[in-house]
């Protein structure tokens, strides 16, 4: 059985799964651009990934997808140091209040009539504000985006893994790009969790990523090219 054994009609749909697939990938980089930079086509830097996996959750929010918030770069040190001291309630009126109010509370406020408010994150208060101080991801956000990025994503390159399967490439070019695409998948999630406790392992983050989406990219290019034609250099020779 190959993939060029289906009928025209499966074909298609592959194809349009492997296209799909392919965009998924595009969005999800420009999604990762936003939250670590807040721009959709940068490509963030590996400080600005470990920021946002391993550093203070307000913090990075500030020098990431709410940079264009914060009226000086200033304030970002402020509330940096303030949090890295012991986040002192004393301290809060007199250094912290003052910036949520300028820069966050119009949007951040259970009240706030904002079109992009965020009335679930309130920063009006001491301890609004005490609650997205801690290293890396909060627990509930970062439980329900690993189990989320395990089973979707893991769904999908199983997809790829069984269409690769049977595509006319190479044995030893199928078994490397499956398991670096589950590799990558499995690093993704234990390092997400790892930079809470150990900040510098948010520097791998964007390796791990890196080895997950090329080799989906590859498998999906693979397996789309497969469908209609014989992939150059990879493919298995007649006599196989």
């Amino acid at each position: 059985m190959s993939i060029k054994e289906f009928n025209f009609s499966t074909r298609i749909a592959i194809s349009a799964f492997c296209l799909t697939a392919l965009f998924g990938i595009l969005y999800a980089a420009m999604a990762i651009s936003v939250s670590t930079s807040g721009e959709p086509v940068s490509m963030p830097s590996f400080e600005k990934v470990q920021q946002r996996y391993g550093g203070i959750e307000i913090v990075s929010s500030m020098k990431g997808s709410m940079y264009n918030h914060v009226s000086v770069d200033e304030s970002i040190e402020i509330v940096k140091t303030w949090v890295e001291t012991g986040s002192l309630e004393s301290e809060y009126d007199s250094l912290i209040a003052p910036i949520m109010n300028e820069d966050c509370t119009s949007c951040h406020s259970t009240s706030s009539t904002m079109t992009d408010a965020m009335t679930s994150i309130p920063l009006t208060s001491y301890n609004d504000v005490l609650a997205v101080t801690t290293r890396g991801q909060s627990w509930p956000k970062l439980v329900v985006e690993t189990h989320t990025h395990l089973f979707a994503i893991g769904t999908v390159i199983l997809a790829f893994g069984i269409l690769l399967s049977i595509a006319n490439i190479q044995s030893w070019v199928k078994n490397i790009l499956i398991l670096s695409a589950f590799a990558g998948l499995w690093g993704d999630a234990v390092l997400w969790t790892l930079a809470k406790f150990v900040g510098a392992a948010g520097y791998l983050i964007p390796l791990t990523g890196a080895l997950m989406v090329t080799a989906m990219s590859i498998m999906a290019v693979v397996v789309l090219l497969d469908c209609w034609v014989k992939v150059p250099v990879i493919s298995k020779s007649s006599a196989e």
